[in-house]
């Protein structure tokens, strides 16, 4: 018999996840399933872990971000009814002097905020919105805030704060947005401003925003214009300045947002968002589905129903990365415990587990701050980082999870380990029919491309028909660097190929190289 060889790169077109299209149909370079493997440079990868960071935070935290008090770098971060923020290692409550915050159930998500000139705001949706000043020791109720009214959300844009989804002395307006006027020039330091609605010559406004049914959620820039999401669609607020300030305009219709933190920008022009049942990338004025025929179908299966609103997305901008953070069914505490990864400058889908995390931020992080050796994931002789050393660019934003069922904050894509615990990762694909889908095979030997180090696990397998189920051989330990091929002995119309790392070890494939003989081209 004439051996064939079948060959497999990732050189040319590259690998990705695909668990919505039939594996017998697909192109060669997708895998039918995978785990904590990342598709990056046109190769399948093993994930970098994740090590805490920053010292214990004093309550579970369930939202972080990164600010510039003075000339100092910290973070803060909420739990359930206080504030802290830290700077190294040190945690500092900054909870307003009037004592903690109230908390109601299915709450934990609701702290949100960002900074508008170097005053940083946050907002439980509960009470008064809350500032921190470039010279304050603790938060503050915000300046001139109306003491009957309350917000979902709050976001600084063009010198203003804009309120979302508001309940005014008691009444629910989940369709109307609020503005303050704008914070003089030369007042930035202390955030004072006024949300007067009925001075002339205040630009602080109100408007709702009807046309449909759903509730406003969130808010974020995108260009020079804000767009305001809906459940089931999606506005514009551009500055005009002037008697009304603001312009209100419909982008989108019949398509929102999937919960209130599934949306991220990506660069200057683009939002990334989760709808009801896609996730779709727009300009503002058009629209695309970046997930339809990969792993839509795989998303929303997996995704708990109960939790939905607990879903989130993060930029990871150093790896041109969308994560898509989800809870799945069963996961402790209803909090994300996967992620879904794409790629968006290689159009690749990745995947990973989660610590149950609630909220992540992007930031800089000391290195030396995540990498102790009291602290350290693996044993000296395993480390394979130096003293100090993180496998990413420290002046480089980097991701901070909010580790919310085991009161931790971990960075994100550090070491090898997932805090201490050896990553299990896996990649298969079936239904390969080496260009012969009639044809029974003989498969004798497959030649994987590896570089990293330790030793992986291949198993070789077969079907005679699509869905019976695969056949596979006993696996091989294949040690990287040293082995290059792996033996095996199956027969059948569509291969099977599975790499398994249970020790946590870094690997890359590029491709493989399948030998097989041809028995019946029927």
């Amino acid at each position: 018999m004439v051996k064939e060889i079948f060959d497999v790169s990732g050189t040319q077109t590259g690998f990705t996840f695909n668990a919505d299209l039939s594996p017998y149909d697909m192109p060669a370079n997708m895998f039918s399933s995978i785990q904590n493997v990342r598709f990056n440079d046109k190769q399948a990868g093993s994930i970098e872990g994740h090590s805490a960071s920053l010292g214990t935070p004093t309550q579970a935290p369930y939202w972080t971000t990164s600010w510039k008090q003075s000339s100092t770098d910290l973070w803060v971060y909420g739990g359930v009814t206080a504030l802290y923020k830290i700077t190294g290692t040190t945690h500092a409550a900054v909870t307003r002097s009037s004592g903690a915050y109230t908390t109601l159930a299915n709450t934990e998500k609701n702290w949100q905020g960002d900074a508008l000139g170097g005053v940083l705001v946050v907002n439980n949706g509960i009470d008064i919105p809350q500032s921190l000043l470039q010279a304050g020791s603790v938060f503050t109720d915000l300046a001139h805030w109306p003491s009957t009214l309350r917000c979902q959300v709050i976001v600084p844009f063009k010198n203003h704060l804009i309120a979302l989804n508001l309940t005014d002395d008691g009444a629910v307006l989940p369709y109307s947005i609020r503005w303050s006027d704008a914070i003089p020039e030369g007042a930035s330091n202390n955030g004072s401003t006024t949300w007067t609605t009925a001075s002339t010559a205040s630009e602080a406004n109100q408007i709702t925003v009807g046309g449909t049914k759903g509730h406003l959620l969130n808010a974020i820039p995108l260009g020079n214009d804000l767009m305001v999401y809906k459940e089931d669609s999606i506005y514009s607020l551009t500055y005009t300045g002037g008697t009304f300030s603001f312009n209100l305009r419909e982008r989108f219709k019949d398509i929102g947002l999937f919960a209130r933190d599934a949306v991220v920008q990506i660069g200057n022009n683009e939002h990334v968002l989760v709808s009801a049942n896609d996730v779709v990338k727009h300009n503002g004025s058009t629209m695309v589905s970046v997930i339809d025929d990969q792993v839509r179908t795989y998303l929303f299966s997996q995704i708990d129903s109960t939790y939905a609103y607990k879903t989130f997305l993060v930029h990871n901008k150093v790896k041109n990365e969308v994560w898509i953070c989800y809870p799945k069914t069963n996961a402790v505490g209803g909090y994300p415990d996967e992620a879904l990864i794409w790629n968006y400058r290689d159009n690749t889908w990745s995947k990973r587990d989660l610590p149950g995390v609630n909220f992540i931020a992007k930031g800089v992080v000391n290195p030396a701050l995540a990498n102790t050796w009291a602290s350290a994931s693996t044993t000296w002789a395993a480390d394979t980082l130096k003293w100090a050393q993180q496998p990413y660019n420290p002046t480089t934003d980097s991701l901070l999870m909010c580790g919310t069922n085991d009161t931790k904050l971990y960075l994100a894509d550090s070491g090898i380990t997932f805090n201490g615990v050896a990553i299990s990762s896996f990649l298969e694909r079936v239904g390969l029919h080496a260009g012969n889908p009639s044809g029974v095979k003989s498969i004798t030997k497959v030649y994987p491309r590896f570089e990293g180090t330790g030793r992986v696990n291949v198993s070789v397998g077969a079907e005679l028909t699509a869905n019976e189920g695969v056949s596979y051989s006993d696996p091989v330990e294949f040690t990287i660097g040293t082995d290059s091929e792996v033996d095996c002995r199956v027969r059948g119309r569509y291969i099977a190929i599975k790499v398994e790392n249970t020790t946590g070890n870094r690997f890359n494939m590029s491709g493989y190289s399948v030998e097989s003989e041809l028995v019946s081209d029927r």
